[in-house]
């Protein structure tokens, strides 16, 4: 059994991954270590929390993602959790 790769030479298979490669990579890498300067690793650790809540947000507004009740409590239980331990460091320093 072989596997046969095939790569898609058109312009928006191309295009998508240089867009990937560019903002998705190396661009975000770039604002993440800035955060992690302004606001220090264990903050920006908290923050990356948050990423899977933004994408189902912008999901909603571009895809028309459904909303279920595990993500809806899921995301509430992450704000909820990073807003907590945030506060409780702000509290101790």
């Amino acid at each position: 059994m072989s596997a046969n790769i095939f790569f898609d030479m058109s312009f928006p298979y191309i295009g998508s991954l240089i867009y990937l490669s560019v903002f998705g990579t190396i661009i975000a890498f770039g604002c993440y270590l800035k955060l992690i300067g302004k606001i220090g690793a264990d903050r920006a650790a908290y923050a990356s929390m948050l990423f899977p809540v933004v994408a189902l947000g912008i999901s909603t507004v571009y895809e028309g993602y459904q909303w279920s009740a595990h993500n809806l409590t899921g995301s509430v239980l992450v704000l909820i959790g990073n807003r907590l331990v945030i506060n409780k460091r702000a509290l101790l320093k």
